[in-house]
């Protein structure tokens, strides 16, 4: 958490959460009190920080774990009685002439049934694992990893079937994930919307700083949604100034080029990127202005296009909303006119 990491359902952030979700789930059996465990992380922070400086904010560290801990506890306490009904221990007992017992049989596989363990109740599967280890069942990952996949492949066919019904059957005639047009109009305006996407990325960082990172986006002919890393809610003359200099950027009539370059030698421009994506050996720079000196561009980013020729097509930018998605990640949504 020091470094930046916040609890969220992907990448890093899924690897934190499991984390505290597996100390949450052990401490909760052995009766630790949440208290507790936050006063060990005070107290870890407070013995490393002269090795470490940025363990020097821990309000910051303990708000978050504690925010963590909240959400998770309210389905923690039904989860661990959920896994006792289910999977009870082996357990002594008393033999009475004529009483039926019992058995306890070692070795029950459980795969994929312990599924919803993970997704209802938030148990990790290597939690799960240890429970069950721990109580002599034995673990079938495999099946419980179909499941995980079978899962998945819904959801998605879901998805698919809300973009059918949404666009009408006829299929986009762009769809990059990221993009999304029904028809030539529309693929004029998501690019007009694309373009001023960078172009919100690099006015947010001018206003908040370099903390702000991309987290995600989404464009539609109707609007763009944008995912950034920040820890607090931004301020109406925040949003006010991020719109004011993305519309002088787009009143210069400023010029947008790109150049196509090795990914290393890419990266030594200057140029962002979107750090969870996968990009190949070359890749194409877009620059938003002139990018022949050095802080002359408006914004520079690694990107496959589309984007318009110069800025004054994009037409007039406004935010609509801006909003939490998950701890340290915030969303705008905005449009062009």
């Amino acid at each position: 958490m020091a470094d930046g990491v916040l609890p969220s359902n992907k990448d890093r952030g899924y690897i934190l959460r499991r984390l505290i979700r597996r100390m949450l789930i052990h401490s909760n059996r052995l009766h630790i009190p949440n208290a507790m465990l936050g006063d060990f992380l005070f107290n870890i922070s407070q013995e490393y920080e002269k090795n470490y400086l940025e363990l020097n904010n821990t309000d910051v560290i303990l708000a978050i774990f504690n925010k963590e801990i909240n959400a998770f506890n309210s389905t923690l306490d039904r989860g661990i009685r959920e896994f006792d009904r289910r999977y009870p221990s082996m357990e002594a007992e008393f033999y009475e002439p004529g009483k039926k017992i019992e058995p306890f049989i070692v070795g029950q596989k459980v795969g994929r049934e312990s599924f919803d363990l993970y997704q209802s109740y938030g148990f990790p599967i290597e939690v799960i694992k240890e429970l069950l280890e721990e109580r002599l069942y034995d673990f079938d990952e495999s099946e419980f990893q179909k499941a995980i996949l079978e899962e998945k492949e819904k959801h998605r066919e879901i998805s698919k079937a809300g973009s059918v019904k949404k666009f009408g059957g006829h299929g986009l005639l762009l769809d990059t994930g990221e993009l999304k047009a029904a028809n030539e109009e529309e693929l004029k305006k998501v690019t007009r919307l694309h373009t001023a996407t960078h172009m919100l990325q690099a006015a947010l960082r001018k206003v908040l700083g370099d903390e702000v990172h991309q987290a995600g986006s989404d464009i539609t002919a109707e609007r763009l949604r944008f995912d950034f890393s920040f820890n607090r809610k931004l301020l109406p003359e925040e949003l006010k100034k991020v719109e004011d200099i993305i519309n002088n950027a787009i009143i210069k009539d400023l010029t947008v080029s790109c150049v196509e370059l090795p990914i290393e030698e890419a990266k030594k421009t200057g140029a962002l990127y979107f750090f969870k994506e996968k990009y190949p050996d070359k890749v194409k720079v877009y620059s938003v202005g002139d990018p022949s000196k050095a802080g002359q561009a408006f914004s520079k980013e690694f990107c496959g296009g589309p984007h318009v020729d110069r800025t004054s097509t994009i037409g007039h930018f406004k935010i609509i909303k801006e909003e939490a998605v998950s701890t340290g990640t915030r969303r705008i949504r905005a449009t062009v006119v």
